[in-house]
């Protein structure tokens, strides 16, 4: 008799509480390594974890002038 698969299936091996750690170490650690890179405190990494707010910060970090910008400037010159 062929079963079917469900992911609920999973349940008696990952715990919900194992599953939500591991998504949250997959979403913040990459955001929090950007953040870093372009000289941005850490903690606006919170701001991914909410709907609304991380659109708002994406905006918010894509049209704001980056410390990166003021040694481009110069580059072709």
């Amino acid at each position: 008799m062929a079963t079917t698969w469900d992911i609920r299936s999973f349940y008696p091996y990952t715990h919900p509480l194992v599953v939500l750690l591991v998504f949250l170490f997959l979403l913040l650690v990459p955001v929090v390594q950007l953040l870093r890179r372009t000289g941005h405190h850490p903690v606006w990494c919170l701001l991914a974890l909410f709907p609304a707010l991380n659109l708002i910060a994406f905006w918010f970090f894509a049209f704001k002038p980056w410390p990166t910008d003021k040694k481009s400037t110069n580059i072709g010159n």
